[in-house]
């Protein structure tokens, strides 16, 4: 299969606009492949398909594009949503809204993203959240299961692109624009919140290899204990004031 994506995107479309008609709003790329740092062994082809309407009879030729695309093609099922809930959704989904808006391209159809105003005060909310969260799920896992260390550095080379993404979006909600590479906003989160960033460095590492780890407990422990830190500094430093929806 090509490195290059444009060829099932441009096919993606055709189906898309064969099976929705005049209800396809836009298809949207966004992520690595929008920023042209698509890697097919690492990156997903991210995807949002916006419609006007979703109605009954439109769901068998949709299913059919979508059966081709995710199980012919083998590549991530696109999100999909009508104009309505794209907009009413901003709130919440802050994060991903703000993700796709910073990068992404329009593959068919209309801007429909640059419109949307996210409310920051909602997206502070929704970043503890999904750090807290994360927290518990690590520190489940490690208590209810019976992993050895395979599979705990497993759950930490999984887990860890999405805790940077998280501890980018706790950089912006302290009003800061963290810097783009992954290693770069590790650096600069961990000198906001007080963190060692040597452990996560280590965990990055270990997605391409790595080196070896003489204690993956200990490193897992570390690796709760930033998480816990951010999440406590967003707490004390961005407090929850409004809880309204705008």
């Amino acid at each position: 299969m090509s490195n290059k994506p444009d060829d099932r995107l441009q096919q993606l479309v055709g189906r898309l606009e064969y099976a929705c008609g005049e209800d396809l709003a836009s298809v949207v790329l966004y992520g690595s492949a929008a920023r042209d740092d698509y890697h097919e062994q690492y990156s997903d082809l991210n995807l949002l398909i916006v419609l006007r309407q979703i109605k009954p009879s439109i769901y068998p030729a949709l299913a059919g594009v979508l059966n081709w695309w995710s199980h012919e093609q083998k590549l991530r099922p696109p999100t999909i949503m009508t104009l309505q809930e794209l907009h009413e959704s901003a709130d919440v989904f802050a994060i991903e809204m703000l993700d796709i808006q910073a990068s992404h391209k329009t593959l068919h159809g209309e801007e429909v993203l640059s419109g949307i105003e996210v409310p920051m005060n909602l997206h502070r909310v929704e970043v503890e959240h999904d750090l807290r969260t994360t927290l518990l799920r690590l520190r489940n896992h490690l208590l209810l299961t019976n992993d050895g260390d395979e599979e705990l550095k497993l759950v930490m080379v999984k887990s860890v692109t999405s805790v940077l993404t998280l501890f980018r979006h706790a950089l912006i909600a302290l009003g800061e624009t963290p810097p783009a590479s992954r290693p770069k906003v590790l650096e600069h989160a961990a000198e906001a919140f007080g963190f060692n960033a040597m452990p996560l460095q280590t965990v990055l590492e270990l997605r391409t290899g790595g080196h070896a780890v003489d204690n993956i407990r200990n490193l897992y422990h570390a690796y709760m204990d930033a998480i816990l830190t951010v999440a406590h500094g967003l707490d004390v430093r961005v407090p929850k004031r409004q809880w309204h929806k705008h």
